[in-house]
This record gives C-alpha cells, sequence and structure tokens, in this order.
C-alpha cells in the first residue's frame, strides 16, 4: 500500500467522523431547508424551477435558484414526504451552479431523501457511513477514497409546508470516484459509471436500449441506469458491462476484472446489516476509471485502472427494517446470514461463493471489522449518536408533532430512543449470528480495547506525532479530538 493510499484510508476515517452523528450531536438544532417548487410535485413531474434557502445550525443562510424532480421508483407511493433531486443553478436557471452545503462538498446536484419507509429516518444514512469507514476505493482520491455519499440531516419545508427530517446528500459521479472524463476532442469514453436497478426503461424482458442510451436491459430483468459519461450516452460506453455479464463468467475472470477485497467487504456490508434490497438486480453501481486502459498493461497500476468498482445505493431496508415500513417495535427482518451465501447474489457474487479463496477473504475480513466498523460498540455509538441529534435538537418532537396531525402520513415511531434500543438488540443478536457463520470464537477484543492498544498521535492529515498537539484538530485512539 503506497503512502498516499495510507493517507487517504486516514482522512477517510476523519471524514467518517465529521459527518457522522458524532460530529453533530452537540447541536441544538438541525439546519433548516426552505425550499419552493413551480407547480406541483407529481410522480411524473419533470424538473420544476424553484428556489432554496438553507440555514445551518449556527444559523448561516444561503439562498440559490434551483430544480426539483421527485426521486426514486417507491417514493411516488409517499408523496406526502417526497424524496427530490435538487440541482442548484444560475439566476436565470440556464447553467449549473456548484455549492459548498454543509460542509459537504462543492456540487450543483443533491439528494433530499425523506426516507419515509424508515421508521428511525437514520438507515441509509447511518450504513452509508459504515460503508465509507469500512471500505475505501482501491485507489487515492480528493475524497479520501470514498465511493458512497456523504450527508446531514435537516428539517425540510416546501413551499410553507413542514415536511420533518430529511437528509441531504451528495451524489456518486464521476468527480468524486475520479473517473476519467469523456475525451470531447477525439469523440472518446474514458470512465464509465452504471447504476442497477431503474424503471426507466419498459422493456427488461431481453436486451435492448433506449433511444438515447440511458438506460439499457443486459439481461432478463437486469436493468440499468449509465450515470457517466453524463451528456455523452452512447453505445461504446454499454459495451464494457455487455462484456462482463457475456463473456467474463469464470471466477478467474472476476478475480481479473474486480477487486476481491471490494467485493468481500460488500458481502460482508450486506451480511451484517442484512441489507436484503442491494443483493439483487438493483441498488448498486459498477465503476471503471477509464475502459480505454488495457487490462493485461504489464504495468499493475495502469491495468488497475480499468478494473471494475461495486458500491452500494440505497440501504434503506437494513438493521432489520423493510421496504414498506411495516418492521418496528421488536418484529424485525433477519435474514439469515447462511441464506444470503446461498442465495448466492448478484453477478460477480454469485460467481465467488464456495470459491475457497473468497470463502478465506470473507472469514478473515469479518474477523477484522468485528472489532471496528461492524462491531456492536461502533454501530451502537452511530445508532445513538443520531438518536440525540433528533432528540436533543427537537426535531424528533416537531416531526411526531406535526405527522400526528395529519390522514395521510410517512413511516416513523413516537419513541425514538425505545426503538433504536429494540434496534441495538437486534444487531447484537445479528452479530452473533455471524459469529456463528464464521466459526469466530467469542471473547475478541472490542473497538475501546483496540483503541488502548493504539495510543499514537496523528494529525488530520495522517502524519504520526511525538505529541498532542497545543491547539487544533488531532486523531489520538482512532478518534477525531479538538483542543
Amino acid at each position: 500500500m503506497n503512502v498516499r493510499r495510507i493517507l487517504c484510508k486516514r482522512l477517510l476515517v476523519v471524514m467518517c467522523v465529521l459527518f457522522s452523528g458524532a460530529a453533530v450531536a452537540a447541536a441544538d438544532r438541525l439546519p433548516v431547508l426552505k425550499i419552493t417548487v413551480d407547480g406541483s410535485i407529481t410522480k411524473d413531474m419533470e424538473y420544476a424551477k424553484g428556489t432554496m434557502s438553507l440555514t445551518d445550525e449556527n444559523g448561516a443562510q444561503i439562498d440559490l435558484k434551483a430544480k426539483f424532480r421527485i426521486r426514486g421508483a417507491t417514493s411516488t407511493q409517499y408523496l406526502v414526504k417526497p424524496s427530490l433531486n435538487m440541482k442548484l443553478r444560475t439566476d436565470d436557471y440556464s447553467k449549473s451552479q456548484d455549492s459548498l452545503l454543509l460542509g459537504l462538498r462543492s456540487a450543483s446536484k443533491w439528494i433530499l431523501d425523506a426516507m419515509a419507509i424508515d421508521r428511525i429516518c437514520m438507515r441509509n444514512r447511518l450504513c452509508m457511513d459504515v460503508w465509507n469507514e469500512m471500505s475505501p476505493l482501491p485507489y487515492a482520491t480528493d475524497f479520501g477514497g470514498r465511493s458512497g455519499t456523504v450527508g446531514r440531516f435537516i428539517e425540510l419545508y416546501i413551499n410553507g409546508e413542514y415536511k420533518g427530517i430529511y437528509c441531504l446528500s451528495d451524489f456518486v459521479n464521476r468527480k468524486l470516484l475520479q473517473l476519467k472524463k469523456y475525451d470531447e476532442k477525439k469523440g472518446v469514453v474514458c470512465g464509465v459509471l452504471y447504476k442497477s436497478g431503474t424503471s426507466d426503461i419498459a422493456n427488461q424482458n431481453e436486451r435492448n436500449f433506449t433511444p438515447d442510451w440511458t438506460a439499457g436491459t443486459i439481461s432478463w430483468h437486469n436493468a440499468w441506469e449509465l450515470k457517466e459519461p453524463d451528456g455523452y450516452e452512447c453505445e461504446a460506453a454499454w459495451q464494457p458491462l455487455i462484456d462482463l455479464f457475456d463473456n467474463r463468467k469464470s471466477y478467474s475472470d472476476v478475480r481479473k476484472y474486480f477487486y476481491l477485497s471490494n467485493l468481500v467487504d460488500y458481502q460482508l456490508h450486506v451480511m451484517a446489516l442484512c441489507i436484503q434490497d442491494n443483493w439483487g438486480n438493483k441498488n448498486h453501481f459498477f465503476s471503471i476509471r477509464n475502459i480505454q486502459k488495457n487490462i493485461d498493461d504489464a504495468d499493475p497500476t495502469e491495468a488497475a485502472r480499468r478494473k471494475c468498482v461495486v458500491s452500494p445505493w440505497d440501504l434503506d431496508t437494513s438493521l432489520g427494517g423493510s421496504y414498506d415500513g411495516s418492521k418496528y417495535d421488536g418484529n424485525y427482518s433477519s435474514w439469515d446470514p447462511k441464506d444470503v451465501v446461498k442465495n448466492g447474489g448478484f453477478y460477480p457474487f454469485s460467481v465467488c461463493q464456495g470459491q475457497a479463496e473468497y470463502n478465506a477473504l470473507l472469514k478473515a475480513r469479518w474477523k477484522e471489522l468485528r472489532t471496528t466498523a461492524l462491531s456492536k460498540e461502533s454501530i451502537n455509538r452511530r445508532l445513538e449518536n443520531y438518536r440525540d441529534l433528533f432528540l436533543n435538537t427537537g426535531a424528533w418532537s416537531r416531526m411526531v408533532e406535526h405527522w400526528n396531525k395529519q390522514k395521510i402520513k410517512p413511516c416513523y415511531v413516537e419513541d425514538l430512543a425505545k426503538e433504536i434500543a429494540l434496534v441495538e438488540k437486534w444487531y447484537s443478536e445479528r452479530f452473533d449470528m455471524m459469529d456463528a457463520y464464521f466459526g469466530v470464537e467469542t471473547g475478541i477484543s472490542s473497538v475501546e480495547a483496540e483503541e488502548k492498544k493504539d495510543d499514537a498521535i496523528y494529525s488530520v492529515e495522517g502524519v504520526r506525532l511525538n505529541s498532542v498537539p497545543a491547539k487544533g484538530l488531532y486523531i489520538r485512539g482512532g478518534k477525531l479530538r479538538m483542543n
């Protein structure tokens, strides 16, 4: 592992702390976003003009023009609390406009996630936070190597009507993953990003593509959206994905065209957190940095640019939750880890199950993650940080009070503290099931014990220090601290 990648991994740990509940638990209020949208918010709406006014927890305000559209195939069932895409625009709406919102990153496209089926309003965010911590990209990027979104919880008003707690998140795109940009001069596709699962193509029984090449069906009920190159969609951009499904079906092919470490992390993420909607033909990304590179290049660094990375998307059916919000109050979904493996998952995972090397990697990696990102202590800490954020800011009580008065309402619980305690109990049992599946003996040290072993001090840039700095941020025992 080179020095730059080590520093990126350390930076990613810092970022995961900054963008988790731990970094904002002391706030006495959530940021408030007020948007106006021309016309009605409907199932089939095009992007509509509007405005956004965002006030952060310290009272700083930013006002911008924006366009909005409903997002997600299932969100149309919950129009009372809709998830939206938000595109920031110039004053005349003619061009996109990047803006740094709530310290996340400078971007023009944003997600307003309603979490309408999640009764604790944190599953997607929490599980993505875990993913970002446990599985950085196999290469260095300007964003700490993360492949998942980051987000902050807000309270949202649409056309003056209070809608409750939302999560403002960035997009997974070319810039985040640092895919090679489309070569306009030569008309050559370089970096590609595919998103699995779409209703944008009607025929999902056989291979076909939309006339504009933005969506396609590769095989029976295996439909995708082409997210990059954005604005240069074409047949050539689809060929690498077609080749994977048509011609790369052996385990040796998977080892060559994918990163086994990335696949192992993805599978353990699904298994440990019981993410039921992300093991079939939807809710994940495939990305390749540059399809013009030769996978057989003698230089392994160059060859790696042609490899495919798998990353997750839409993680709300996790931690015992369900697609319709029906699992709560001690009654939770629990897909047995052995049945996850037996199911096989989507390609390339379906090829990997039962392979001795892959099985050994799964077990070894679980032994690592059970003491870090997927430990009981780590998951409980994240649940409690977000719980405390919602309760201490009064946002949860405001949301409950509002929706209790409405005839049509999204999914939520009134007693958040009780529900979080029950989810923690569920995860404790889930964790023990994972240990049993992998044959791990009990008694392995907790996160806290591991932190005590490594009391080293680092700068936020990842440089080891001899002593605690007199002023500023630093890392000690795996935690971000400040003097």
